[in-house]
């Protein structure tokens, strides 16, 4: 009797270890599969923890050939494209060529390209399915934003924006032979999206924004899902008319004088100039160009010329001749538009911001 309890206490602490063996193995080739399958996804879209100077550099099989691979062989074989630069799955010495094809059990991977994802039938008891991304949209469908501006800030009008253009260079030449090219709107406003009716895949591509003289190159990261915004500032000025030096201002620091010059290689003619905003809502009663004080000062009661307001030239206009310039001056500043009850305003510190008629834009700070 003592025997069979025996017996029996031997064969339960059996089961017991081996459903535990049999547990732990599982849990073992769990990890082990799960590692894979993300191996196997990285392989495909990149590692994002690969970066160079805080940027990513790797986007796998698809930031090269800008789709996801037809089959788990292409990540390791080239399927005859020239734009193949793998292996991407790097193999573990001494393992077969096709080990990277079945999970910790022996079980084959089954990949759908159609529906990124990966699926594994495991042990039978936990079959595994990793999504290679939520939606392939967001491996094609990003966007690529910003703006144009000169050494001043300056952004472009209409006129100067249509010398602009904007070349993005995918990385794949086979699909895309030839940069996608764009102008930008007046005010400087580019962007690469699908309301373009423009792919944006992820990857590392190359962007050049050109204006006659200049050209800028930038190496934009796309990642999925994501907005990317690229700003252009070139060390051209949009427009012939510059501030040369620093404002002075007047006695009193009631008023400026700044000297504008003619950058170009061609006269510039000028009839008026608009108060684009000033720190406060202050309004100009002298003003004079050189001698010429064009119908100024303005008497008390009539507007003075505030944010928004146009201060004529006096006709036909001054004319700027090439490396040539001329002196403004601004003056007798007041809170009110009539300067009836009260007295001029210290404008030292204050911005104004200036364009003229020719489109030029100056920033003074007196």
């Amino acid at each position: 009797m003592e025997l069979l309890v025996v017996l029996l206490i031997i064969g339960i602490l059996s089961t017991v270890a081996l459903r535990t063996i049999d547990a732990t193995r599982d849990r073992s080739l769990f990890d082990q599969t799960t590692k894979e399958m993300n191996q196997l996804i990285q392989a495909m879209v990149g590692n994002p923890d690969l970066t160079y100077d805080g940027r990513r550099v790797d986007f796998g099989y698809f930031g090269d050939m800008e789709k996801l691979p037809d089959s788990l062989r292409a990540l390791v074989k080239n399927p005859g494209d020239t734009d193949w630069h793998g292996p991407y799955l790097r193999l573990i010495a001494d393992t077969a060529d096709s080990s990277y094809r079945f999970d910790g059990w022996g079980h084959l991977y089954t990949y759908i390209p159609t529906e990124a994802t990966i699926h594994t039938f495991g042990n039978g008891k936990f079959p595994m399915t990793m999504k290679i991304v939520d939606d392939t949209s967001q491996l094609y469908n990003n966007i690529i934003a910003g703006t144009i501006t000169d050494i001043d800030d300056n952004a472009p009008d209409s006129a100067a924006a249509s010398g602009c253009t904007l070349r993005l260079y995918y990385n794949n030449e086979a699909l895309h032979p030839a940069p996608r090219v764009k102008v930008p709107s007046p005010g400087g406003f580019y962007e690469y999206s699908p309301a373009g009716a423009d792919t944006v895949p992820i990857g590392i591509h190359k962007l050049v924004a050109h204006i006659p003289g200049e050209s800028l190159t930038r190496y934009v990261t796309v990642l999925p899902r994501s907005k990317t915004i690229v700003d252009f500032k070139f060390t051209s000025p949009f427009w012939k008319l510059r501030m040369v030096g620093e404002p002075d201002t007047a006695p009193g620091g009631k008023g400026f004088l700044i000297h504008v010059a003619n950058y170009g290689t061609q006269n510039v003619t000028v009839d008026s100039l608009r108060f684009l905003a000033t720190s406060e809502s202050l309004y100009m009663r002298e003003f004079r160009i050189g001698m010429d004080w064009c119908g100024t000062p303005l008497l008390p009661g009539p507007p003075g010329y505030g944010p928004g307001g146009t201060v004529p030239f006096t006709p036909p206009g001054v004319t700027i001749a090439p490396d040539d310039w001329v002196e403004l001056y601004f003056n007798d500043f007041r809170v009110t538009p009539t300067g009836v009850g009260d007295t001029s305003v210290r404008v030292v510190g204050d911005t104004f911001k200036f364009r003229f008629s020719d489109g030029s834009k100056i920033t003074a700070i007196p």
